[in-house]
Formats: C-alpha cells, structure tokens, sequence
C-alpha cells in the first residue's frame, strides 16, 4: 500500500545540530560583510583563492558559503563535508533566488544547479567507504586519487545544465553548462570528497531594489527530490520517482532520509562590495 508523505520539517531539528565542527561554530549563520571577489577567481569547484575559508556556516542547510562579487558577475561558492548534505545537494541541486524588488511586480531570478533534464536519474555516490584501506599510505592516497578523478568525472557528465527562471531572456528556464550568456557553474570533490561547488551570474541580470543601489535580498535552498516522496512497504521506506520513471530509494523514514525528503533554505541580504 502506497501513501503519500508530507514531512514536517520540525522532525529534522536532531539533525540541524549533528556533527557541526568547531570551526563551524565561530562563523555566522549569514554572511554579514560584502566580499570583492579575489583577481584570481575561477569558477572550478576549488576553493584556493579563498584558502578553504568562508563567509559563513548555515545550520538550516549545513553547507559553508561565500558570496562575492566582481564589477561584472556574483559569485556563490557552497562547500559540504556532511554525506547526506553531499547526497543531497548532488541528487537535488541548490537554488539561489535573488528577490525582485519587491515595488515591482516581477518574480525573481532562481538559479539551480543541477538541473537535471526531465528523462535524467540523479547520480549516486559512495561517500562512506568508496575503497578498502590499507596500513600503505600511499596506496591510500592513490585509491583516494582514483575515487575523486571518477568521481569528478560522473559530476562533468552528468552535471550538463543549469536551471534559470524568472529571466525572460531565458524562456526555456535552462542553459547549457557552456552557455553564452555567462552563467557558469562547477561542482568538485577533493581527495577527503569533499563537496564544492561554485556559481558565477552576471551581474546585468540581477535586478536591484530602487532605493537600495547595490543591494539585494537573497534565498538560498538546499531542495528536496523534484517530485512527491512516498513511503511505501508499510511505512518501512521512503520513495520518489525520478525523472527517467525509475523509483528511487531514499530510505528509511529516519532523521537523516527526512532531512534528504524536504528541502531546506534560509534568506539574507547582500550588497555589491566596491
């Protein structure tokens, strides 16, 4: 017997304060300064030019995060070393909505990455023991190599699209990774498979509150499966269908398979730094 799952996110408050680090801890949960976005930016999924530092750690969503800006393109730069936050973000795609301004009668432009096409199953991962280690470090650091270079290498294939609604200059609401319009986006694991992924957008296509030059409200959303969870086999697994037909196995109707059911997002305010 099927039944349709309508999961409350207080159910996932154990889970909001699971294993945050100390360094977590000392940030705030929205970023507050505005940051010009280093000379040597790349949109590669690295995190080099930031020295692996950021902005700011979300409890809602559990990722770390960085917002910038040069004088022409927004960066976003998100990073995840939680698995079921990875498992998430990789089957779900984030969402970057910047707010209309809100005198005008316009949706706002919502950026997701990955959009998976309509006929595509999301990729899986195996995060928890991709290899059997061994005592030989190097031999470690090698299968280590192996897993993120294949790994990286599903995210390059599968990884095609990038969502953009509320741009009217965008009527099929999806461009190619290399798009001419000069959205960019890139997702990476390292070699601890560590999730980041960064996103560029032009700056020509946000549009700014009237008596707030420069300034601009924000939400951004871990998302939850695109279609209807449903939990099945009396109560014991939660399902959904996958946009090639295919049902897909979420688990468990437990903390974390909850947290992976419903999407998760908070709101904040930035200003173009000069």
């Amino acid at each position: 017997m099927k039944k349709f799952f309508k999961p409350s996110l207080t159910l996932l408050l154990p889970a909001v304060l699971f294993s945050i680090a100390a360094n977590a801890q000392k940030l705030p949960k929205i970023q507050v300064t505005s940051v010009a976005a280093p000379a040597n930016i790349k949109v590669d999924g690295k995190t080099t030019e930031w020295n692996n530092k950021f902005q700011a750690f979300n409890r809602t969503t559990e990722v770390y995060y960085t917002l910038s800006n040069s004088a022409t393109k927004l960066y976003l730069t998100i990073q995840s070393d939680e698995q079921r936050i990875i498992r998430k973000i990789t089957s779900n795609g984030i969402t970057l909505t910047i707010m209309a301004d809100p005198k005008q009668n316009k949706d706002g432009l919502a950026v997701t990455f990955p959009a998976y096409a309509k006929t595509q199953r999301p990729v899986y991962f195996n995060l928890k023991d991709p290899y059997l280690a061994v005592k030989d470090t190097n031999v470690n650091n090698t299968m280590a190599d192996s897993v993120m270079n294949a790994y990286n290498a599903t995210l390059d294939a599968a990884f095609k699209a990038i969502g953009v609604t509320g741009e009217p200059t965008i009527p099929d609401s999806t461009l190619s990774v290399f798009n001419t319009e000069g959205f960019k986006a890139v997702a990476r694991f390292n070699r601890k498979l560590v999730y980041t992924y960064e996103l560029a957008i032009p700056l020509s296509y946000i549009k700014f509150a009237a008596d707030k030059p420069g300034t601009f409200k924000y939400m951004l959303q871990v998302n939850g499966p695109p279609g209807e969870v449903r939990v099945v086999d009396d109560g014991r697994r939660m399902v959904y269908t996958a946009g090639d037909g295919t049902e897909v196995n979420i688990g468990y109707p437990g903390p974390n398979n909850l947290g992976f059911a419903n999407p998760t997002n908070f709101t904040g305010e930035y200003t173009l730094a000069k």
